[in-house]
């Protein structure tokens, strides 16, 4: 019996052709373990004028930093807690804030803001830094990591505050520090006004207070 191939008027569909999955493009990077962010109360950092969470990882990697040999991390999150650590879990970010890529050697988890390209022939990591930092400031909103103790933030204004000092003292001496000062003058001020806005937002639908802008340089005598 003859077999039919088509219609008369050859209506064939094409779709994309895809490499066999022994040829597909895999990840040339080490292979790097499930994580989750954790976070320290003495752990901020001001950034873009803003006090914001510095966090940090702990990965399910067996064997190290108390995971067991199967990868549980069962262990490893109490130890954190004892030091004063909160565990972010993933669902803080919707859909997480892990993702997971195959590699050529194994999986390589890395966060949603870190996109792995190849560059010249090498494989780099391009970071989303301004949807990091939003995300780390949603942390605090959500309430998944508690405000600094004033405190805290006190001392790092007086570091700042401490270091104006010593370079009005350089300035009349120094080109350097006098060009700079108004810079770090600034910065302190900045410090000031966002720990305030930190404890005391203001009001939902009403502008924040924006922060000082540096003076202009004086020029050298």
């Amino acid at each position: 019996m003859a077999a039919t191939f088509g219609t008369a008027g050859g209506n064939f569909q094409a779709s994309p052709a895809k490499r066999p999955q022994a040829m597909q493009e895999l990840l040339r990077m080490d292979p790097r373990p499930a994580w989750w962010y954790t976070h320290h109360p003495a752990r901020w950092t001001f950034k873009d004028n803003e006090w914001v969470p510095w966090l940090s990882q702990m990965f399910a990697d067996p064997g190290v930093s108390g995971v067991d040999k199967v990868g549980n991390t069962d262990q490893a999150e109490v130890a954190k807690r004892r030091r004063g650590f909160t565990v972010i879990p993933w669902d803080a970010e919707p859909d997480g804030y892990v993702v997971a890529y195959e590699g050529a050697a194994g999986p390589v988890h890395l966060s949603r803001w870190e996109l792995p390209k190849v560059v010249a022939g090498q494989h780099r990591i391009a970071t989303d830094e301004d949807g990091y930092w939003a995300f780390c400031k949603r942390l605090v909103k959500d309430g998944y990591i508690e405000l600094p103790d004033p405190d805290f933030i006190d001392i790092q204004i007086e570091r700042q505050d401490k270091k104006v000092a010593e370079w009005k003292e350089k300035a009349p001496a120094s080109p350097f520090h006098r060009d700079a000062l108004a810079v770090e003058e600034a910065l302190l001020e900045a410090m000031i006004v966002a720990k305030e806005r930190l404890y005391n937002p203001p009001p939902a639908g009403e502008e924040p207070e924006p922060a000082p802008k540096p003076k202009p340089r004086r020029g050298r005598a």
